[in-house]
């Protein structure tokens, strides 16, 4: 019996190509932030990725597009400040790129949270980075100072007088105790027609953000938070931290003695 000729593997038809590859910025989870506009933004840190070819060797001067994949919810996503699509980053000498064009992030997410991914481009090369927006903790709203005030209306600047109440101070905690910063707090007074009452020059309701310690304090009208004229009776302040159930701090204008 003749032995059979051993029979030589086929090779493999596809000739390997470029590889490209996460070194920095992958798996990251960011927290919604209440920015200065009013709106709740998570940044997340800048992602490099590297470029070789099959050899191993890096590839410089090459582009690697940028986008990001099937969002959840109501997110918004920005790679760019001016929106640039798509988004081009270029390798350097040793292969290597980074998005970091958000002021020093990858990229801002808005509005809403859950997973996502990055995906970095290059021909048919792809990489994907994992990016999640931490569900917010519940927050919670107290009233620390300047509940429940009754103030006489007094003074000649105005017919009948004013009552002027003292500085108005929540702060806001989340479902861990933590305070939290940088979140927008509305306060809106609520009272009889009769009465014209000022949290801020002219207007009746104003928005703040609580400071590092979740402390948000109302003090525009020359120190004191409210000041009403007109009539003597009830009114209230309803204080909404966004994400947080409002709350209502009580005053009385009281008539005045004699």
């Amino acid at each position: 019996m003749s032995t059979p000729e051993p029979v030589e593997a086929a090779a493999d038809p596809t000739p390997a190509g470029p590889t490209l590859t996460i070194v920095a910025g992958d798996n990251q989870t960011a927290n919604l932030v209440m920015t200065e506009h009013g709106f709740p933004m998570a940044a997340f840190a800048p992602v490099t990725v590297v470029l070789k070819d099959a050899d191993g060797a890096p590839l410089a001067g090459e582009a690697v597009a940028w986008a990001v994949g099937e969002t959840p919810g109501n997110m918004g996503i920005q790679l760019d400040p001016h929106g640039t699509s798509p988004l081009i980053t270029v390798t350097d000498e040793r292969g290597s790129t980074t998005l970091d064009r958000m002021r020093g992030s990858s990229l801002s997410a808005f509005y809403d949270s859950g997973a996502f991914t990055l995906v970095a481009s290059h021909g048919r090369t792809v990489a994907a980075a994992n990016f999640s927006v931490a569900i917010p903790l519940a927050l919670t709203t107290k009233i620390t100072g300047g509940d429940n005030q009754s103030v006489a209306r007094a003074g000649t600047r105005v017919a009948g007088g004013e009552a002027r109440f003292g500085p108005l101070e929540i702060r806001v905690r989340d479902s861990l105790g933590e305070p939290v910063a940088g979140i927008k707090v509305v306060f809106a007074a609520v009272g009889p027609g009769c009465m014209m009452i000022q949290v801020t020059p002219g207007q009746d309701e104003i928005d703040l953000l609580t400071d590092a310690e979740g402390v948000a304090t109302l003090d525009l009208m020359d120190g004191d938070s409210s000041v009403c004229r007109g009539c003597d009776g009830d009114f209230k302040i309803v204080i909404t931290a966004v994400g947080a159930k409002p709350v209502v701090a009580h005053y009385s204008v009281v008539p005045q003695p004699g």
